[in-house]
């Protein structure tokens, strides 16, 4: 008698899909399209799930380092405000921009409608 198959586990989807980026001297965008089965919607919020503050700051700071060349940065202060919520499937674009003078990284999530959050990241040269 022969097993059924284990059924494969979904991949855990920790990424944006990117759809679009127009880079600049210092400034970068990228038009994001946030997948309804990423993984950090789980239990963050039942019936109402928004991507967690954390992960916007976690994709600012790794798109930043992947194409500003930062390096192994530190984050030293970060500032950030949150006008509304990031959901499923939600078109989005998230602007950078690195000011080497200041040592910092501003982010800016948007989306068709304005502004979904924003911020200011700190950081430390290797």
């Amino acid at each position: 008698m022969s097993t059924p198959p284990v059924p494969e586990a979904a991949p855990e989807i920790k990424n944006p899909e990117i759809v679009g980026v127009t880079r600049l001297e210092d400034r970068l965008e990228l038009n994001l399209v946030i997948p309804g089965a990423l993984l950090y919607f789980r239990g963050h919020f039942p019936n109402f799930p928004i991507l967690p503050g954390i992960v916007q700051l976690d994709w600012a700071i790794q798109y930043g380092k992947q194409h500003f060349a930062l390096g192994a940065v530190s984050p030293t202060t970060i500032k950030i405000k949150f006008r509304k919520p990031i959901r499923p499937n939600h078109r989005v674009t998230l602007s950078l921009k690195h000011l080497r003078v200041r040592n910092s990284l501003e982010f800016n999530y948007t989306d068709a409608e304005g502004a979904c959050s924003s911020g200011q990241i700190g950081i430390e040269p290797p």
